[in-house]
């Protein structure tokens, strides 16, 4: 089903002050959401707005962000955000990142206790767009298995780097380092269909194509004992790295009942502290030519994304079932006129 954008940025944004969020930090969350659906990550968009919803209703998310600074020292930040919104929190995480970049030439700004975030990827673009590498990442509730193993213990620990262009937008990395994102499994299972062979096994260790055995057993990872590897690194990053919980342990990024003790990390390098930036958009742009040239069908990272963004903006953005289901179940929930 096709909506408007801008009217399902409105309706995301009246449900969450609907819910006591502060204005201004309903919008910033709706932005991140409806960017999510832009891009084609449906499974990190307005689907998950009745958990956000829900987790805010029963206090295990903040309504109100509250961010406390644990300890800062040089260009790096360590937050406490007590459980509040996310997308807010990444937004204001990212920003001080940069803040950072621009004073020591980068940035690192680590936070713990934050509600799931959306789209890594919206807060490395956020970055780039100040002309800044961007890098994100944050730990999930375990949902991936360990290469030769069976039994969920890493989460799906999304990678994003985002690089600034002179022109037009950036080169942008965002995945999973589990072959698919659990979101996508959770869309599977709202939308009454079957997975892919090869995403995951059951709670028997053997494959399944089920999305709830799926969600019962584990994901798997991709490249095998490469994403694995990957995998693991970014656990231990957006955990012991930062002071918050990792593996088994971590809870609330897909539970919206409980709150949630994950941790995230958002770093930005200034391009013109190592490098005259003339000098690296010149460098950049020709390895992109060559890129390019390799063969016809050749895309950069995120390039799909940002056209199907700017078809989403000029055409309307085109909604699965799940995520219109979801949008009338917090219109009734609320009071609100669905946008669909």
């Amino acid at each position: 089903m096709r909506v408007d954008p801008r009217e399902l940025l409105d309706f995301v944004t009246e449900a969450f002050t609907a819910v006591g969020v502060p204005r201004r930090d309903a919008e910033i969350a709706a932005q991140v959401i409806v960017e999510g659906d832009l891009r084609g990550f449906h499974s990190h968009g307005v689907l998950r707005l009745p958990g956000y919803v829900e987790g805010i209703e029963r206090g295990a998310i903040r309504a109100e962000i509250t961010l406390k600074r644990v300890s800062k020292r040089g260009a790096t930040i360590v937050y406490d955000a007590n459980h509040s919104l996310g997308h807010v929190v990444g937004h204001r995480a990212a920003l001080k990142a940069v803040e950072l970049a621009e004073e020591h030439g980068v940035g690192v700004v680590a936070v713990r206790n934050s509600s799931h975030y959306g789209i890594a990827g919206y807060y490395t673009t956020l970055i780039a767009e100040r002309g800044m590498v961007g890098f994100a990442t944050c730990g999930t509730e375990p949902a991936v298995a360990p290469y030769g193993g069976s039994r969920a213990v890493l989460g799906t620990n999304p990678l994003s780097i985002a690089f600034p262009r002179r022109d037009g937008p950036p080169i942008v990395v965002d995945m999973a380092t589990s072959l698919v994102s659990r979101g996508k499994v959770l869309q599977a299972l709202k939308e009454d269909r079957e997975i892919p062979e090869g995403w995951a096994v059951g709670p028997d260790g053997e494959p399944t194509t089920d999305p709830e055995e799926a969600l019962e057993g584990a994901l798997l990872p991709f490249g095998e004992h490469k994403g694995y590897a990957l995998c693991l690194a970014l656990e231990v990053l957006a955990g012991p790295v930062v002071g918050a919980a990792a593996g088994r342990e971590v809870r609330g990024t897909t539970d919206p009942t409980v709150p949630c003790n994950k941790g995230d990390l958002f770093a930005a390098l200034d391009v013109s502290a190592l490098v005259n930036e003339h000098e690296y958009f010149e460098r950049l742009e020709r390895l992109i030519a060559e890129v390019k040239e390799s063969g016809e069908d050749v895309l950069l990272p995120g390039e799909p994304e940002f056209r199907r963004r700017e078809r989403a903006l000029r055409e309307g953005l085109e909604l699965p079932e799940g995520s219109v289901r979801a949008l009338r179940e917090v219109a009734d929930r609320l009071g609100l006129e669905p946008p669909v």
